[in-house]
C-alpha cells in the first residue's frame, strides 16, 4: 500500500508532464517548421521579385553589372544571405563576396519539414531570363544562405520558447506536487499506518475529507481500544468481588514462576477460604454473602501491599501469592494480619456476622514447580488447617509448620516475658592480666522463665533481632545497666560495665543522643559504659552507624570489637571505626598450644598493640591460658578459670571477697 500510494502519485504527475510536453514539443516544432517556412517564403519572394527586377533592365549579359550595388545591398540587409550570385550554367558572371564563386548545382526537393529544409540548404536559387533579339537568355541567379545566422536565430527562438513555455510548467508542476504529496499523498500514508499498526495518532490534516476520514479512524479506534481494555479486564476480572480472576492468576503466576526460577527466589502460594460460608448464605440469603464476598474483597487490596496479588478463584476461595518477605515468621506476621482483620465483627445490611479463615501455605519451587502442585498442596494445607480446628493457618510441610508455629510462639512469649520482668542480666567479670583486679563485667541477658527455667540469648535474640523486638529490649538493657551501675557504685564496687548492642540499634541515628542524655541524667562517668558490637555490624556499614560509634566514642564510651577474627574481619574495618578493644574469642584460645592457633592469637595482639587498642581475650578456663596471655601481653581476660557469669547478688559477693 506504502508503494503504491508513491507509485500513483509518481505515475500521475509523469503521465501529466510527459502528455504536456508532448504537445508542447509538436507544437514547438509546428512553431518551428512555420518559422521556417516564412523565412523560405520571404527569401523566395525576394530572389523571385529581385529576378523579375533584373529581367526587365538587363539586355546583354554585361548590364548584369550594373545590378553589383544593389545585390551588395540585399545581400547586406539580409541576415540570412550571406552572398547573392549570376551564373552562366557553371560561369560564375557576378558575386557580392568572392567567395562565392562556385557551385554544386543540386535539385532541389520539397521537403514538408520546411526547418529541416532550410537548415539542409546552402542556396536557393532562380532563373533570370531576359531576351538578346529574339534569344531567350537564361541565367542563374542564387542566394547563398548564412548557415550560423539561421542556426542562431532558431537556437535564440528555441530558448525563448522554452524559457517562456517549458520551465514554468515543470516549476508548477513541482509546486503542484508538493502541495498534493503533502496535503493528500502523506496523510493518506499516515491514516495507512494508523489503519494498519493503530500506535501514532496522525495530527489534524488541512484538508477537510481527509480529517473527516481521520478524526472517524481516531474515534473508531478509541472506541475499539476501550471495548477491548474491558473486554481483557472482563476476562481477568471477578466480576462479583473486582478482584482478578483465575485466568489472571494463570498468567501472573506463569511470567512469577519463569521470573522467579531466573533469580532463584521462592515465593508463597497462600489458598485462603472463609470459615462456615456456606451456613451465611443459606441463613441470610446469597445477597447478604455475595456483599460480605465484596466487603472481603475491598479488605484484601487496602491490607495487602502492591507487590503482593490477590485473586479470587471459586466461592469463597482466594489465593493470595506474596513475594517479598525477609523470613517465614516475617510472612507468617502477614498472615496473621490478614486473619486478624477477617476476624473482625461485620455488619452487612444491618446483620452482624462474624467470620474467619483458613488458610494453607505452599512455597515456590520445593512444594511445587508449577501452578497445580502448588494449587494442590496449598489446598491440602488448607483443610489441614480446618481440621485443626479452622481459623488457622497450616503449611503444606509438617516440619516447616511446626517450626514457623514454635517461632510464633517464641515471638509471643518473650514480648510477655519483659512485661512480666522474666529478663534478668548477669555479669561476667573481666580480670586485668597486670593486676589480677576485677576492672569491668560485662553485661548478659537471661530469660528466667517460670516454665523453661534460664533460657540463654542464643534461643531468643536472633529472633528478637529478626523481629526488631531488639530495639525495646536493647533499651531495657541499657536501663537496667544504669540501674545496676549506680547501686553497685553507692556500694563502692566502681567498675565499668560492657552493653551488648545490636546492628539495628545502632542503625538508629539517635540512638547516640538517647544514650549519652541517660548518662548526662544519672551523672555517670562515660569512661565506665563499654559498648559492644561484632563484626555483623561492619554489614550494615551506614553512616548513622559510622555516626553514633564515633559520637560515643568522642563522649569517652569505650568500644569493644567481639569475637574478633571470626565474622567479616578487615583491618580497615580497624583503621574506619573508632574501636578501643579487641576481643579474641574462645575458638581462638582453646588451640593457643599449638602452632598455628599461637601464631592467630598473638597475631591478634601485635595488630592490636600496633593501633594502640587493649587486648581482651574470652573463654579462659585454665592457668596455663591465663600464664600464656601473661606472657604475650595481653590486657584482659574474661571466662571460666574467674568466675562464670553471675546474677547482681553473687557479683557483689564475688567481688567484695575476691577484693579482701
Amino acid at each position: 500500500m506504502n508503494t503504491n500510494i508513491k507509485k500513483l502519485n509518481l505515475i500521475f504527475f509523469l503521465f501529466i508532464l510527459i502528455s504536456l510536453y508532448s504537445i508542447f514539443s509538436y507544437y514547438f516544432y509546428a512553431q518551428e517548421n512555420k518559422l521556417a517556412s516564412v523565412i523560405l517564403k520571404t527569401l523566395n519572394n525576394n530572389i523571385i521579385e529581385t529576378s523579375y527586377t533584373m529581367s526587365k533592365t538587363i539586355k546583354s549579359s554585361d548590364d548584369i553589372y550594373l545590378f553589383k550595388a544593389q545585390l551588395d545591398r540585399n545581400s547586406a540587409n539580409d541576415d540570412f544571405i550571406a552572398a547573392i550570385a549570376v551564373f552562366d550554367n557553371n560561369k560564375l558572371l557576378l558575386t557580392t563576396d568572392p567567395s562565392y564563386s562556385t557551385i554544386n548545382f543540386q535539385i532541389n526537393q520539397k521537403n514538408k519539414d520546411f526547418y529541416r529544409e532550410l537548415l539542409n540548404k546552402q542556396y536557393i536559387e532562380n532563373e533570370l531570363k531576359y531576351y538578346e533579339g529574339k534569344n531567350v537568355r537564361k541565367l542563374k541567379l542564387i542566394y547563398f544562405l548564412e548557415y550560423d545566422e539561421l542556426n542562431a536565430h532558431f537556437t535564440r527562438n528555441r530558448i525563448d520558447y522554452l524559457t517562456y513555455f517549458g520551465i514554468p510548467p515543470i516549476i508548477i508542476f513541482i509546486f503542484i506536487f508538493i502541495l498534493i504529496r503533502n496535503y493528500i499523498s502523506i496523510p493518506l500514508e499516515k491514516l495507512r499506518q494508523y489503519a494498519y499498526y493503530n500506535n501514532v495518532v496522525p495530527k489534524a490534516f488541512k484538508i477537510s475529507e481527509l480529517e473527516a476520514i481521520r478524526y472517524s479512524m481516531v474515534d473508531t479506534f478509541s472506541r475499539l481500544d476501550t471495548e477491548k481494555k474491558e473486554l481483557y479486564l472482563m476476562a481477568r476480572t471477578d466480576s462479583l468481588s473486582g478482584l482478578s480472576n483465575r485466568n489472571s492468576l494463570d498468567e501472573y503466576l506463569e511470567r512469577l514462576i519463569l521470573t522467579s526460577k531466573r533469580i532463584q527466589k521462592e515465593f508463597a502460594f497462600l489458598y485462603l477460604d472463609i470459615d462456615h460460608f456456606k451456613s451465611i448464605n443459606d441463613s441470610l440469603g446469597h445477597n447478604i454473602g455475595d456483599e460480605l464476598l465484596q466487603s472481603i474483597s475491598s479488605l484484601f487490596k487496602n491490607i495487602l501491599r502492591p507487590s503482593d496479588f490477590v485473586a479470587r478463584i471459586g466461592g469463597d476461595e482466594f489465593v493470595i501469592i506474596i513475594q517479598d518477605y525477609d523470613s517465614y515468621f516475617d510472612l507468617s506476621t502477614i498472615i496473621n494480619r490478614i486473619q486478624k482483620e477477617l476476624s473482625k465483627n461485620w455488619t452487612i445490611k444491618t446483620n452482624p456476622i462474624n467470620i474467619s479463615c483458613s488458610i494453607g501455605i505452599s512455597f515456590y519451587p520445593k512444594d511445587g514447580e508449577d501452578q497445580i502442585d502448588l494449587m494442590k498442596n496449598a489446598d491440602i494445607a488448607m483443610y489441614e488447617a480446618k481440621k485443626l480446628g479452622r481459623n488457622q493457618y497450616h503449611f503444606f510441610t509438617e516440619k516447616l509448620n511446626q517450626t514457623v508455629q514454635k517461632t510464633i510462639l517464641l515471638d509471643r512469649d518473650m514480648r510477655l516475658a519483659l512485661k512480666n520482668n522474666e529478663y534478668q542480666l548477669f555479669y561476667q567479670p573481666k580480670i586485668d592480666l597486670e593486676s589480677s583486679k576485677i576492672i569491668g563485667v560485662e553485661a548478659l541477658i537471661r530469660w528466667l522463665s517460670p516454665e523453661c527455667g534460664i533460657i540463654g540469648p542464643n534461643n531468643f535474640i536472633p529472633l528478637a533481632e529478626e523481629n526488631n523486638f531488639i530495639q525495646e529490649l536493647g533499651e531495657w538493657i541499657i536501663d537496667e545497666v544504669i540501674r545496676q551501675y549506680i547501686q553497685w557504685r553507692n556500694k563502692n564496687i566502681d567498675i565499668s560495665i560492657s552493653i551488648n548492642v545490636s546492628a539495628k540499634q545502632l542503625l538508629k541515628s539517635n540512638f547516640s543522643e538517647k544514650l549519652i542524655s541517660k548518662l548526662n541524667i544519672n551523672k555517670i562517668d562515660a569512661s565506665k559504659i563499654d559498648i559492644e558490637i561484632t563484626e555483623y555490624i561492619f554489614i550494615q556499614n551506614s553512616n548513622e552507624t559510622n555516626s553514633n560509634l564515633k559520637k560515643l566514642h568522642d563522649y569517652g564510651i569505650s568500644i569493644s570489637l567481639d569475637d574478633f577474627g571470626t565474622g567479616y574481619s578487615s583491618l580497615s574495618y580497624l583503621k574506619k571505626f573508632p574501636i578501643t578493644y579487641l576481643k579474641i574469642d574462645k575458638s581462638f584460645l582453646d588451640d593457643y598450644n599449638t602452632k598455628e592457633g599461637a601464631s592467630f592469637v598473638e597475631t591478634i595482639v601485635k595488630l592490636g598493640q600496633t593501633l594502640n587498642m587493649k587486648i581482651i581475650a574470652e573463654g579462659v578456663e585454665e592457668i596455663e591460658q591465663v600464664e600464656y596471655l601473661s606472657k604475650i601481653k595481653c590486657n584482659q581476660y574474661q571466662g571460666y578459670f574467674c568466675s562464670k557469669p553471675l546474677n547482681a547478688k553473687d557479683f557483689e559477693e564475688f567481688y567484695l571477697n575476691r577484693k579482701i
